[in-house]
């Protein structure tokens, strides 16, 4: 079974974070990601991409048992994963909408920052960078991100504090747009996906937007291959 689920939605490709019930990330998962992606990428959809997670959870992060069982090489391999699957959602050229329909930790929140809109469903959940508290400092690529679409003292409470934010809080940080009613999630991130890709010059304002982060992510991933 494929971890990323997919669904095309009048020319929306949804695409569906699967891993047991927390959906929690791993070198596997990671790997299939970043292919998975590239591939959208590469042809992307005309209606854009929605990006959620399977069940109650968008994604709890790495899965820190399996982080603590890797040794040197798969380390440097899980590290490698992490940067390609993030540079990958960047790089998106289409619009790259994120649905977060429950708890968004990590690399969670890594994933929502490479997104060009963030709904999340209303409910009793957290949203945050508790990489400090989990003894998992950011990789390079992760660490761009965050630079680049994180204004700088949510940054610094965010990833020094491990605080989580309730949905509605997020908001106030920058991570969220809006939040929305969960029977009403995808319906409503796909026809922002298609409202934002449909505009003509979208392609070419969100290349000029992040050219300067695309830059020093290829600049990071050159450096470490």
């Amino acid at each position: 079974m494929t971890y990323f689920q997919t669904e095309d939605r009048d020319g929306t490709i949804i695409v569906t974070l699967t891993n047991g019930e927390r959906n929690t990330l791993n070198p596997d998962l990671l790997e299939e990601g970043a292919a998975a992606i590239q591939a959208l990428g590469e042809n992307p959809p005309k209606g854009g991409i929605v990006l959620t997670g399977a069940g109650e959870h968008f994604t709890c992060g790495m899965d820190t048992k399996v982080a603590a069982s890797l040794d040197e090489a798969g380390q440097k391999r899980a590290i490698a994963a992490i940067n390609q699957f993030a540079a990958a959602l960047h790089r998106l050229p289409c619009a790259l909408v994120c649905a977060v329909n429950g708890n968004a930790i990590g690399a969670g929140g890594i994933m929502m920052l490479c997104a060009d809109w963030i709904y999340a469903a209303t409910g009793h959940y957290k949203i945050g960078l508790p990489e400090a508290k989990a003894g998992l400092p950011f990789p390079a690529v992760p660490q761009a991100i965050l630079d680049h679409w994180l204004e700088p003292a949510w940054r610094r409470r965010l990833a020094l504090s491990s605080m989580l934010l309730k949905p509605n809080e997020a908001i106030g940080a920058g991570l969220v747009e809006a939040t929305i009613m969960p029977g009403d999630l995808i319906d409503k991130s796909v026809a922002k996906a298609q409202e934002m890709n449909a505009q003509p010059g979208f392609g070419a304002c969100k290349r000029q937007l992040r050219a300067k982060a695309n830059a020093e992510i290829d600049a990071i991933l050159s450096s470490s291959s």
